[in-house]
């Protein structure tokens, strides 16, 4: 049985459509039980778009177990679990952040279908699935309700083990997603997924991003490529970092960033979140800083090329450096807001108490 406890449509007109599963996300390390947070891609992308002032709708599933409270009301799912993983960890992180990780889904809720979604359009979508929800059928409509979409490709790859539900991927190929891609604004991978499809032959359907942690992120397309550098950050927790990464490239590039400066813009989030453990806290004060800079170089491009340009995604723009001192600088005013040690929380009457 399925509850549709969707809220009203906002009184405002939402730009973006966010489509995926809210999660139950355990962090263990050493078989102990570091963090239990809200996970899943759309949470993390949410509080991205919050922070950057970007009216958006989420369509999401979870169970009749689901523990937080969230902006926007997902479809609850009367008989079935809300989607559940446990990231076990090793005493240590690995270098890239996800080398020691292994990741496994306990629990699954119900697919997305296309029926779920609204029948009015976007300015841009993100399917950004993490349990196998997002359906072929599901990411079509999307594609024909949104003028552009961004697809996070573990949306599309993942697989999980019948016994223990660890997460394996298959290549893109076999995933019954590949017809789609020419349709797709832009295909995100880590770069741990990317191995299962063939880089070369997909940035020639669209474009593609591939993000590697402390080596930043690559952007693909037909007519070249970019290495867009990292932000230094102490990392506690990669959980989050390539969902908060798409978050702010879409964020930026639908408001009018270059593809260089949008990816940039991502690798900061992405940056902020590994800084902090489960769901990531964005200071207002910290958030406004980036908007005006945002604004600023967005400004800054236009005035600087011909229309024709501004969406180039193979040249690097005018005074991208300068746009990356100008974000070095706020993410420095963000060390002394990160946590100094990972957090551990019980669950307490339906309430998540830090301990």
């Amino acid at each position: 049985m399925v509850t549709d406890s969707k809220d009203p449509l906002p009184n405002f007109p939402p730009r973006a459509l966010i489509v995926g599963n809210f999660c139950h996300d355990f962090l263990i390390r050493d078989a102990r039980v570091v963090t239990e947070s809200l996970g899943g891609a759309a949470s993390f992308i949410s509080t991205v778009f919050d922070g950057l002032s970007v009216p958006y709708l989420t369509v999401s599933k979870v169970g009749a177990d689901f523990a937080y409270s969230t902006n926007q009301t997902p479809i609850v799912v009367a008989d079935s679990k809300t989607t559940t993983f446990r990231a076990f960890f090793g005493s240590s992180i690995a270098g890239d952040g996800h080398g020691d990780r292994i990741l496994k889904r306990i629990a699954a809720c119900a697919p997305i279908l296309p029926s779920d979604l609204p029948d009015f359009r976007f300015d841009f979508g993100m399917a950004v699935g993490v349990g196998g929800e997002i359906l072929p059928e599901t990411l079509t409509r999307m594609l024909e309700i949104c003028d552009a979409v961004f697809v996070d490709i573990q949306s599309l790859i993942r697989v999980f083990d019948e016994i223990d539900g660890t997460v394996e991927h298959v290549n893109l190929k076999e995933s019954g997603f590949f017809h789609l891609l020419p349709r797709i604004g832009f295909l995100k991978a880590s770069a741990e997924e990317a191995p299962f499809m063939d880089v070369e032959e997909v940035r020639k359907f669209c474009p593609v991003l591939v993000t590697n942690g402390k080596e930043g992120c690559t952007v693909y397309s037909n007519g070249g490529q970019l290495q867009i550098a990292p932000f230094t950050a102490a990392e506690l927790d990669p959980t989050g970092a390539g969902d908060c990464f798409l978050g702010g490239f879409a964020a930026g590039f639908t408001a009018g960033l270059a593809v260089s400066d949008a990816a940039l813009l991502g690798n900061l989030f992405g940056s902020l979140t590994v800084s902090q453990m489960g769901l990531p806290q964005f200071e207002s004060r910290i958030l406004q800083r980036i908007k005006d800079k945002v604004e600023m170089r967005k400004l800054q491009h236009i005035d600087s090329c011909d229309p024709g340009e501004r969406k180039s995604i193979h040249q690097m723009p005018e005074g991208h450096e300068q746009f990356k001192k100008l974000l070095v600088t706020v993410r420095s005013e963000c060390q002394l807001n990160v946590p100094a040690s990972p957090r551990t929380v019980e669950q307490v009457n339906g309430q998540h108490k830090l301990l």
